[in-house]
């Protein structure tokens, strides 16, 4: 077993129950449909914890080479990826009947999942320099530097806010972005 492969199975583990967590929660919500309605607020919430959750598994990938195998990447890993499961694990209450009237779950819920992602954006990349050297500030693109600055900007305005327009349009921005991260890395590769 490599390095990569010992870390990577504790990581992957919690992320693959993250997105089982979100997933579990829009199916649920859709069994009960017309009764219960689902917000935007809401759904865009789940859809940016999945597609946040998606890129870090992505980026985890891209350390197979330089990961060490010992407590440090372990726990900066587990750390990282817990925020991923919480956040997940808020989008959806666990009564179901409280989603109506829409989003009003959301309103009192969302400033945890939101701030949870946050904090796992800014530990991996304080934690990057830790795993793969200092010299991996460089190897990110300009468009990733560009994608961190809006998450940074619209991310604390929807956690913050309590006009649910501007935490919609803040998180469909969100998702717009994380969106475009397959088209940038076809136009931008490497």
């Amino acid at each position: 077993m490599t390095n990569f492969e010992f870390v990577f199975s504790l990581l992957v583990i919690l992320l693959g129950l993250a997105l089982a967590e979100v997933l579990g929660g829009l199916a649920r919500t859709v069994k009960r449909r017309p009764r219960i309605r689902i917000g935007w607020g809401t759904c865009l919430l789940a859809t940016w914890v999945m597609t946040e959750t998606v890129i870090f598994w992505e980026i985890i990938w891209r350390t197979r080479n330089v990961i060490p195998n010992d407590s440090p990447a372990l726990f900066g890993g587990f750390a990282i990826t817990a925020l991923y499961y919480f956040a997940a694990a808020v989008v959806w209450p666990d009564d179901i009947e409280r989603l109506a009237p829409p989003d009003e779950y959301f309103m009192a819920e969302k400033g945890k999942a939101i701030g949870a992602i946050l904090a796992a954006v800014a530990l991996s990349f304080v934690l990057r320099a830790a795993a793969m050297g200092l010299a991996s500030w460089q190897a990110i693109p300009w468009y990733a530097w560009g994608s961190l600055a809006v998450i940074y900007v619209a991310g604390p305005l929807a956690a913050l806010t309590k006009r649910r327009d501007v935490a919609i349009a803040c998180l469909a921005l969100l998702v717009l972005v994380d969106l475009l991260d397959p088209i940038e890395t076809i136009i931008w590769p490497g």
